[in-house]
């Protein structure tokens, strides 16, 4: 019985530091921990013994999280570990309109092959169909990338 209660007790433990540090190691071995006190339960005390044991070691499990999420983020310990904003903002934001295709473009910086042009006084990443190219040559906007605008010489 003490070696069952033990090994629910690591499950606890394990949880607790997986929701702190997650990564799903400390989650599998609480996991393993779990069905090692449920084959125990059941050895020992039979099957019912198995099943409550089970089920007794999941609702531990179920209520520590709540604790963790709900109510530790108010307090100073919480604060340490949980984020308490939430995280706005985008990566690669799409270069330009379908109507920018075909247009003129000034490079801005040499193209190896790629590089940043400027049209109408913005800033754009591109790629040089034609390979290297100088700043300051004017070329043309041959198509549109998801990220870039692709670009070739006059």
């Amino acid at each position: 019985m003490t070696f069952i209660l033990a090994l629910v007790l690591a499950a606890l433990v394990l949880v607790f530091f997986e929701v702190i540090v997650p990564g799903g190691i400390l989650g599998l071995l609480a996991l393993l921990c779990i069905v090692g006190a449920t084959w125990l339960g059941a050895a020992n005390y039979g099957a019912l013994g198995g099943a409550l044991t089970f089920v007794a070691a999941v609702t531990a499990v179920v209520l520590l999280v709540f604790i963790e999420f709900k109510l530790m983020k108010n307090t100073s310990f919480g604060n340490r570990f949980l984020l308490g904003s939430s995280v706005t903002g985008h990566s690669n934001i799409p270069q330009g309109e379908e109507s920018i295709i075909g247009r003129e473009a000034t490079t801005i910086t040499r193209m190896n092959p790629s590089g940043k042009v400027a049209i109408d006084g913005r800033s754009y990443e591109a790629h040089s169909l034609d390979g290297y190219i100088d700043s300051g040559e004017t070329v043309v906007v041959a198509k549109r990338d998801n990220f870039k605008l692709i670009i070739k010489k006059l």
